[in-house]
């Protein structure tokens, strides 16, 4: 129905002389567009619906029954014949607050049961009290924020009451129904992993999150910024990454590139999966580091051995076979002093060091880049950290739900955030406002 509506609106500003300034002026039209707000909002519904019970049932003086209702009755089904009954009250909690309005109540004439059509015709769910763009803006708010500070955010900005059990039942709901579209995973060409802990589960050291991310086209946006698309393909708060293993047995990628604690390279050794690792880069030095505490090795010493390794691991200027040489004598060094567990890390990564450069020398005509490090993962693990040091413990499936909202809105997938949704591309209304 083509809607056309002029209503007139009067408002009354009481301000007092004595605070008459600009914060007072600004908190008396905050107040006065609240209430304008709830007096427009409930005319227009209002007025729609009787817009409807016109177009279908005819005008109230002169009912017309020849067309058929766009809604049915809930007893017999029947979709003609019907009456006029009153109304029933209605609220709902809008991100403008919480909003008042009747909604209008028919009569089947075959077997008498009244009721009303617009909550399905409005879409408003049934014993539903927040409006699903309400829902979307709490799932947008709480992915980076505790559920208190949630709840005191909304009641603070927006005068809109939502408590902190409301906010985690709403995410905890689109959480369990989100889902990643797959239907691109033939074409992804590279992978990054990584993952971390976080508080959740009856364990006191936590569980893993493990996370894969798409790397797709870099775009050169100024001289010293590049934009690159990403896309999450798997999220999972689990002991091993299941998951990911499964897409990785029934995809083609070219390049995983993993920080070597994952487990994925004997996973991909054991199935003899056509997929080449590349061991991160950064994670290399920053692991003998650690190692090399576990060898006994000081703090200065340390440093001063793992600084060179930093140089000639992104020494590009250098071609593969000096790298590699100069890997070769790093390892055969902590192997002669007498540190074997960081040999043994660096002998273990020995095989995945320049996966990047062949891939690049056996894909010429791809123009893609292919990853050396997981920065982009491990930019996400530090968000993910943050986000789950609040002092409480999750569940492992709270933890999912929570991430999964969070990552499929960040990472580029439209097409599953709009899924969950399945809200319509807001219209802009045309409006007018006269002040006289």
């Amino acid at each position: 129905l083509d809607i056309n509506m002029f209503q007139q609106l009067i408002v009354h500003l009481n301000i007092p002389k004595s605070e008459l300034n600009i914060n007072s002026l600004v908190t008396c039209c905050k107040n006065a567009s609240r209430s304008v707000f709830q007096q427009l909002f409930q005319a227009l519904i209002v007025h729609i619906q009787h817009r409807v019970l016109d177009y279908v049932l005819g005008s109230r003086w002169h009912p017309n029954q020849s067309k058929p209702a766009p809604w049915q009755c809930p007893d017999c089904g029947s979709r003609h014949g019907f009456k006029r009954r009153g109304s029933r009250r209605r609220s709902l909690k809008t991100s403008n607050g919480t909003v008042h309005f009747p909604l209008l109540q028919v009569t089947c004439c075959d077997c008498g049961k009244t009721f009303s059509p617009f909550p399905r015709l409005l879409g408003i769910a049934r014993g539903h009290r927040l409006t699903r763009e309400f829902e979307q803006l709490i799932c947008h708010v709480v992915k980076d924020m505790s559920y208190r500070k949630t709840s005191q955010l909304f009641h603070l900005l927006a005068d809109a009451e939502v408590s902190p059990h409301t906010a985690h039942r709403v995410v905890q709901n689109y959480g369990q129904r989100a889902k990643i579209v797959e239907n691109d995973q033939q074409q992804i060409e590279q992978l990054q992993y990584d993952s971390t802990k976080i508080k959740a589960s009856a364990d006191k050291r936590g569980i893993d999150v493990h996370v894969a991310i798409s790397i797709g086209q870099r775009t050169q946006v100024s001289k010293k910024r590049v934009h690159c698309d990403k896309t999450l393909v798997n999220v999972q708060v689990s002991r091993s990454p299941s998951k990911l293993k499964k897409i990785l047995k029934n995809t083609t990628i070219t390049q995983l590139t993993v920080d070597g604690l994952s487990g994925l390279i004997g996973y991909i050794q054991k199935k003899k999966l056509n997929i080449s690792v590349q061991r991160c880069l950064w994670h290399i030095p920053k692991t003998a580091l650690h190692n090399l505490l576990l060898d006994g090795v000081d703090k200065e010493r340390r440093r001063k051995l793992v600084r060179p390794m930093k140089r000639f691991l992104f020494d590009e200027k250098r071609s593969v076979f000096e790298r590699l040489m100069c890997y070769k004598i790093t390892m055969d060094f902590f192997a002669n002093s007498g540190f074997s567990k960081t040999a043994t890390l660096l002998e273990n990564a020995f095989p995945y060091l320049f996966t990047y450069k062949s891939n690049a020398e056996k894909n010429p005509d791809k123009n893609i880049k292919y990853d050396r490090t997981i920065s982009i993962a491990e930019r996400l693990m530090r968000e993910i950290n943050r986000r789950f040091e609040n002092g409480a413990r999750w569940t492992a499936k709270g933890a999912e739900n929570l991430l999964t909202l969070k990552l499929i809105e960040e990472l580029n997938n439209t097409q599953s955030y709009d899924y969950l949704w399945k809200l319509k591309k807001q219209l802009k209304a045309t409006c007018q406002v006269i002040l006289c």
